[in-house]
């Protein structure tokens, strides 16, 4: 008889909405235990479930949230780095200095940081998956975004070398580029501006949250292996 898997424990950034909590109910109804954290308290209510209100670009709040899934858990299976922010649609020359450092700050610096201690609880079983999500935003180049998408690209670049550097220890790293999907997010764009930009790719209209929940599950998934190093691009971007 084939003895029933013990449930995985996930780290989820973003969970209070969007695709963050999609992904958060997803985990949680294949029977896994669910971290999720996001600025605001959380919206999940579960026994397998445990929220922290932080904000992701502060250290001390990040190490306590590590320091309890340690003492909790004893081990992270799988790591979401899902939170992100787009504070300041413009023209690069109008864009402020303090939206760019907020964007980059939330966008990949705090994701170096979360990846860091996910990854030395992962080495102790040299096992684990990290999937940070990307956007379409890295490939299509689209005006006004010109910080959003320097974050992105950033991000992409930072999942393959981090790749290469943890693949000794069982460990993959990928990014995953949803098209658009009709999250708060993406409500702040021009939607006849954002209808253009999807007309490039294959598949000219929002993507579901379906699709990313099916490209995460073969991402994770143990005969997985060796994909490692790669950003997945949904929608024919």
């Amino acid at each position: 008889m084939k003895s029933k898997l013990e449930p995985r424990v996930v780290l989820i950034t973003g969970t209070s909405r969007g695709i963050g909590r999609y992904l958060a109910n997803h985990f949680l109804s294949k029977g896994d235990y669910v971290i999720g954290c996001s600025r605001t308290a959380g919206t999940i209510s579960s026994e397998r479930y445990k929220h922290y209100s932080l904000e992701i670009t502060d250290d001390t709040s990040i190490l306590l949230m590590f320091s309890d899934i340690r003492k909790e858990f004893k081990r992270l299976d799988i790591l979401i780095n899902n939170a992100a922010i787009n504070p300041d649609i413009a023209f690069s020359v109008l864009v402020c200095s303090d939206a760019i450092h907020r964007a980059f700050e939330t966008n990949i610096i705090a994701v170096m940081k979360i990846c860091k201690e996910a990854v030395k609880m992962m080495v102790r079983k040299k096992k684990g998956r990290i999937i940070n999500i990307s956007s379409m935003a890295a490939k299509l180049e689209v005006p006004g975004e010109s910080v959003y998408t320097a974050t992105k690209v950033a991000l992409n670049s930072y999942t393959k070398v981090l790749a290469k550097e943890v693949n000794a220890f069982g460990i993959t790293v990928n990014g995953v580029a949803p098209s658009a999907i009709k999250t708060d997010l993406s409500a702040r764009i021009d939607q006849d501006a954002l209808m253009d930009v999807l007309a490039r790719n294959a598949i000219p209209d929002f993507g579901e949250m379906e699709d990313v929940v099916n490209l995460i599950d073969f991402l994770v998934d143990d005969r997985s292996h060796a994909v490692t190093g790669q950003t997945i691009y949904l929608g024919g971007v």
